[in-house]
């Protein structure tokens, strides 16, 4: 959701700022605690592993398909056999498949529903390709594991194994778009293998991956190793020697020898003698911010029970706007939500905040579009003889708190006169289109109202229509902006 936040300030001379704040929301990062904290853990419930569907291009592509987390990559996944429901004693015909002992533990992943373990299958989408009409080969390469690992099915006559490490078996061919094996294993640990599969579709050679799938056994999944104390160092890069007022300032926190943490917190004050406040949403090792004032950073790591590792010294923001410093006013902000894949603008009715609305993708799908406006804007002359005036705008950038950038140009602008005194005779600036194909948008000064000489006495409140055009790759987030105006 996007804002736009009136904050007025004194302006330089005849000088009127604007605060912009744009937002592009995604979901929120958890602070991993583990190698598979970013991804979805299959422990229970239905899934198929080697499932094959069409790409967006119509090709191809290995995905596991999942009842509760629908279809993702396989590097998205991690598929848990816990012990305290997957352990077995293997009986004479599974150890021969194993090659353990009779009576020795395994773990299974069995061929049929069970509760409260993994029930877990393979095929392909009958929606691309119709139950029957492919036989799909899945070979394994790139094995590695704390044991041996096998599929095998149940038979009249004993297991019919499909793949064994054990026995070097790494392929099996199948015409099932949907069918259920057992999954063995001999050892608690992770096991990874990368997985190729190949078919025929309309005499057309295919293939699909190869793609990574992990497999975990363990009641519990693996944490990162707490640090030892003192073993870490943070600094801060990415300081620029001096920033102008609107500017977006992109810091990195960098841990030495080597990263130990994912869980941040950033702090600001406004000199060395005023108190740190916490950045809020400000949770990873990226921090960016629109420039607005002199303050000072710092960064601080953190593990997983929330004891500080490492924290850095504090960083200068110094700002230099080279004797002509804007005032700062309206905020605005841009969504973009992961979900959809778009940037959202809208505007408030009080014009001290405006929130626009979503970014959305343009029916052409190349580009994220949003509508929205900023009002407001207020312009008093009492100066004798109405010399007449022009104000101006522009927008630098926009950034995330994570330190993503959304150049200026790419917004662009259509202005209005909100209204004018009696006698007045104001004339809203002309619109600019965005910079997306051509051109700077309004990230360059942009006219956004005037009034002539003799007709330029009184108060005037000046606004403008946004649209942003931003590029596909534009990076999940909250940004924020600030509207720079000046009069004279």
């Amino acid at each position: 959701m996007t804002s736009l936040l009136t904050r007025p300030r004194p302006a330089v001379a005849t000088g009127v700022g604007l605060a912009l704040a744009a937002s592009l929301l995604g979901a929120t990062a958890a602070h991993a605690a583990g190698p598979y904290d970013d991804r979805n853990v299959l422990s229970q419930g239905h899934a198929d592993a080697f499932y094959i569907e069409k790409d967006a291009a119509g090709e191809p592509a290995l995905a596991i398909h999942s009842d509760e987390f629908g279809t993702h990559a396989p590097e998205e996944f991690v598929i848990q056999g816990k012990p305290s429901v997957a352990s077995r004693t293997a009986g004479a015909s599974v150890a021969s498949v194993l090659g353990i002992e009779s009576g020795a533990s395994y773990y299974l992943l069995p061929q049929t529903n069970q509760p409260g373990q993994v029930f877990l299958g393979f095929g392909y989408d009958t929606a691309d390709y119709p139950a029957g009409s492919i036989e799909v080969t899945h070979t394994i390469t790139d094995f590695e594991g704390p044991g041996t690992f096998a599929a095998w099915q149940n038979g009249d006559e004993g297991p019919v194994e499909w793949l064994n490490s054990a026995k070097d078996d790494w392929s099996f061919t199948s015409t099932a778009n949907h069918e259920h094996l057992n999954w063995g294993f001999t050892a608690e640990g992770e096991y990874t293998f990368d997985v190729t599969s190949t078919f025929s579709d309309g005499g057309v050679e295919k293939i699909a991956g190869p793609q990574t799938y992990t497999f975990f056994v363990g009641e519990d999944l693996p944490q990162d190793a707490e640090p030892e104390p003192g073993a870490t160092s943070l600094s801060i890069s990415g300081v620029a020697a001096h920033y102008h007022t609107g500017n977006v300032a992109s810091l990195t926190a960098v841990q030495s020898p080597e990263p130990v943490s994912d869980h941040f917190h950033w702090f600001t004050r406004a000199s060395a003698d005023a108190e740190w406040t916490a950045v809020d949403g400000a949770y990873t090792d990226s921090y960016g911010f629109v420039v607005t004032g002199e303050q000072q950073v710092k960064a601080v790591v953190y593990d997983h029970d929330h004891n500080a590792i490492a924290e850095s010294d504090p960083v200068q923001i110094h700002v230099d706007d080279h004797g002509s410093t804007p005032g700062v006013g309206p905020e605005i902000a841009v969504s973009l939500k992961d979900t959809e894949g778009a940037l959202v603008i809208s505007v408030a009715a009080d014009s001290k905040r405006s929130e626009l609305s979503d970014l959305k993708l343009n029916p052409q799908a190349d580009r994220y579009v949003s509508d929205g406006a900023i009002g407001g804007i207020t312009v008093a002359d009492t100066r004798a003889g109405s010399p007449g005036w022009s104000a101006s705008g522009r927008v630098r950038e926009l950034g995330t708190v994570d330190g993503a950038v959304l150049s200026g140009k790419y917004l662009g602008w259509t202005p209005k006169v909100v209204s004018a005194s009696d006698g007045q005779q104001v004339a809203a600036g002309p619109s600019v289109s965005t910079g997306f194909i051509e051109g700077s948008g309004i990230s360059g000064w942009s006219v956004l109202g005037s009034a002539a000489a003799g007709s330029s006495t009184g108060t005037a409140v000046l606004g403008a229509d946004l649209h942003i055009e931003a590029p596909t790759t534009t990076q999940v987030g909250d940004y924020a902006g600030v509207v720079l105006i000046t009069v004279i």
